[in-house]
């Protein structure tokens, strides 16, 4: 892959602070059914027009004290959080793949990804518009992909197809994470989604334990599953193979 610059590194992160506030916009409308095009940006408590001075990521924040410049009323750390975590995923992703087309569609997917598992943090549920864009992402990644096509479409069902029965017999998975995993394997590949799957497991397991030990949840406490998976669907996208690869390697030597 090509060698990142550092000049398009801090671009990028400029780039991604910028669509990070409009996904901010688009987390909030898209569960309550409105425009994400028409409608100024206002404050939900005293609803008074955001005015676009407060409306510069993260700095805006800042300078207001994380308070409403009107009502006063305390601004969510979510929306710098989703600002500054939408610039270092793309930056990651330039810095993984470089002035490529992995890029641009690496930098696609987080999009999709960080509006996915927030959407699904708010209301438990994953769009299925969100799951087209992202199958159209998979779709023309495999024009691009250095893996055979059986390889992806190996990755559509390897975790999917378990999924779904453990849906049929149990009901203990939601129908929105088995087509986020069916299009995550189809966009990886077979090898780099059960390393997706793996980091979904592992960290939506630690982020259980933690409610059960801290937050005194009991073992029937509904977790969105969907934020763990796009986050082993991104990293499984920069370092997947490798990590399979990886894996293999010491299980066949030890």
């Amino acid at each position: 892959m090509p060698n990142p610059n550092i000049f398009y590194a801090i671009t990028v992160f400029i780039f991604g602070l910028i669509m990070g506030s409009f996904y901010n916009v688009v987390i909030y409308r898209v569960p309550n059914h409105q425009s994400i095009v028409y409608g100024s940006s206002h404050c939900p408590n005293c609803e008074k027009t955001i005015q676009a001075i407060d409306l510069i990521p993260v700095l805006s924040f800042i300078f207001l004290k994380g308070k409403c410049r009107y009502c006063k009323q305390t601004i969510a750390w979510r929306y710098p959080l989703v600002e500054l975590l939408t610039a270092l995923l793309f930056t990651l992703v330039y810095l993984r793949y470089g002035y490529s087309l992995y890029t641009s569609l690496g930098i696609i997917m987080s999009s999709l990804l960080i509006i996915i598992a927030f959407i699904d943090i708010d209301t438990m549920e994953i769009s299925d518009t969100l799951q087209i864009l992202l199958l159209i992402i998979a779709l023309c990644t495999l024009f691009i992909s250095p893996l055979p096509w059986l390889d992806h479409l190996i990755g559509l069902f390897i975790i999917s197809l378990p999924f779904l029965l453990i849906a049929l017999i149990t009901g203990a998975m939601g129908g929105g994470d088995i087509k986020l995993i069916a299009v995550g394997g189809l966009l990886l590949g077979y090898q780099a989604v059960l390393v997706a799957f793996f980091i979904a497991s592992v960290s939506g397991g630690i982020y259980a334990s933690y409610l059960l030990i801290f937050k005194h949840k009991g073992r029937k406490t509904m977790v969105a599953f969907g934020p763990f998976i796009c986050l082993g669907i991104y990293f499984a996208y920069l370092y997947g193979f490798q990590l399979y690869t990886l894996y293999l390697s010491l299980f066949i030597k030890g």
